[in-house]
């Protein structure tokens, strides 16, 4: 007898796997976190492991993918007539303090990997595609309201905002001194600057 599949309890027993797949590669590297520690952490066997994600790839790419999702969320939340630098950094927005960007970490063991790893470099880039479309079609919202430059690219910007929203987490492991509140309003005055169209 087939034994009958339940989705919730199915996405239940990804999401616990995604969550332990993430400590692991906080942990130990995206390189050096192999399945095994991952089904170490998440409590299970390979082959039952592999019942919900083929490959570490696999897994690595559902994070991607629910990433794109969850940024979607934040930017979705906001009127049409708010300011298009508040929208563009709105996940930035909702957070509290550097610990809520520990979780953007991932991205710097992502970087790394994707100069060995061809997959992940297709994941990565994938992933990086989508949120520049995101970031472009907010960019074209704001220039036909007249608050952003019409002299920008959309496009072309929107890889600068990718590469500036993802050196934020970066701060406090730099340095110990930055604040988290100032160093949020520093860098949405400098994307708003960035973004004011220029006097004729």
């Amino acid at each position: 007898m087939v034994r009958k599949v339940v989705p919730e309890q199915h996405e239940s027993k990804r999401q616990e796997i995604l969550a332990a797949a993430h400590r692991c590669f906080l942990r130990n590297g995206l390189q050096g976190a192999s399945i095994s520690m991952i089904c170490k952490e998440a409590g299970m066997s390979p082959g039952h492991l592999y019942h919900y994600f083929p490959s570490k790839e696999a897994i690595v790419e559902q994070m991607a993918d629910d990433y794109l999702v969850q940024l979607h969320g934040h930017f979705g939340r906001h009127t049409k007539d708010e300011p298009t630098a508040t929208v563009l950094l709105s996940e930035l927005w909702s957070m509290s303090g550097w610990d809520d960007l520990a979780h953007c970490r991932i991205l710097f063991e992502l970087l790394a990997e994707a100069g060995r790893n061809e997959k992940i470099h297709a994941i990565l880039q994938a992933n990086t595609d989508g949120i520049r479309q995101l970031l472009a079609d907010t960019l074209k919202a704001g220039q036909a309201r007249g608050e952003v430059d019409p002299g920008l690219d959309p496009r072309h910007a929107s890889a600068v905002l990718v590469a500036v929203l993802d050196a934020a987490p970066m701060l406090p492991l730099m340095t110990s001194d930055v604040d988290f509140d100032e160093s949020r309003k520093l860098i949405t005055m400098m994307i708003d600057r960035f973004l004011r169209p220029q006097p004729l």
